[in-house]
């Protein structure tokens, strides 16, 4: 199903999906640079942003509550060193310990399959006040609003953990049946609901790829992007949980109407030029009142010859 039109008279929301490591936050940080060089008030939006923002108490006390609650039950039932982990409650015990750091540091054992389950209903509950109290008003404001990663991502990794866990212990209190059902409606809101964007963009390319560039950046892959809390850490947990993630991630983008840029190995410059082209057109196609059409230098993926079209991919 693609996207409904979108009014002229409001902002505009722009939102990117792909695997850890495969480029977004590079393309998301030069498209705000380019919308804000032609004159467009941008405002990069993320829930980890708004946990330190300067936000009202509501909502930036429940986004902190909901935000360490995920980790939380991420890890539920996992076990360090003989001894359960354990999480601060306060947000400020949770920033001066560097709790989210110190998670990656453990050698847990597995969690619970309830855990994750209830962690990926949580990050979705946390994304609806986002979407209500922070990027909704922005666009009211006649704002162009773009997020770095659409947090159908972080809910999707959620989900699979949890089926992970469930499918390897028999007994357990769910079937991956039974999680596949809870999932799916959640799955549908963020693709044909209220949090879907104005411009998704599907980020695509090798998970070797994502996953060489994730250690040239790190040194590790990051504490919720393996399998960790399933028993499985590490580079061969990356690429199993990043591969599972990209198949679904091309379902969603051709189900809701996404746009697809695909990354080569090749210099970021070259990567970021096209992807930026490909946005700058679907935004000018959405507002064609803002002048953007033909304002990339590398010309449309059309312009772009045989090779390049290959690679890019519009879905409506």
């Amino acid at each position: 199903m693609p996207h409904a039109p979108t009014a002229e008279g409001r902002g505009l929301y722009i939102s990117f999906l792909g695997m850890d490591g495969i480029g977004k936050s590079t393309l998301s940080e030069h498209l705000v640079a380019e919308l804000r060089e032609r004159g467009l008030t941008v405002t990069p939006v993320s829930w980890r942003s708004c946990l330190d923002a300067d936000l009202p108490v509501w909502p930036q006390e429940a986004l902190r509550t909901l935000w360490m609650d995920t980790f939380r039950l991420l890890f539920g039932g996992a076990v360090d060193q003989g001894e359960a982990v354990a999480l601060p409650e306060r947000y400020a015990d949770w920033t001066d310990r560097r709790a989210e750091d110190r998670l990656g540091e453990l050698q847990a054992t597995a969690s619970s399959p309830s855990g994750p389950l209830a962690a990926a209903l949580v990050e979705f509950a946390g994304n609806i006040v986002l979407h209500a109290e922070v990027i909704r008003p922005a666009l009211e404001r006649d704002q162009v609003v773009v997020q770095e990663t659409f947090p159908y991502k972080h809910v999707l990794k959620e989900y699979l953990l949890a089926t992970e866990l469930s499918a390897a212990r028999a007994g357990g209190p769910y079937t991956p049946e039974e999680i596949d059902f809870l999932f799916a409606p959640v799955e549908a809101f963020f693709g044909g609901g209220a949090l879907r964007p104005d411009v998704g963009v599907l980020v695509d390319g090798p998970v070797e790829l994502a996953l060489r560039w994730r250690l040239g950046q790190s040194g590790a892959v990051g504490v919720l992007e393996d399998l960790r809390t399933a028993g499985r850490p590490g580079n061969d947990g990356f690429i199993a949980l990043q591969s599972a993630s990209a198949r679904r991630f091309h379902a969603f983008a051709q189900k809701y109407g996404w746009t697809v840029h695909t990354v080569r190995d090749a210099p970021v410059e070259a990567n970021t030029r096209r992807g930026l082209d490909l946005v700058l057109a679907e935004i000018a196609r959405l507002r064609p009142s803002w002048g953007l059409a033909g304002s990339g230098t590398g010309g449309t993926p059309q312009e772009a010859g045989a090779a390049e079209i290959s690679t890019e991919r519009v879905y409506r």
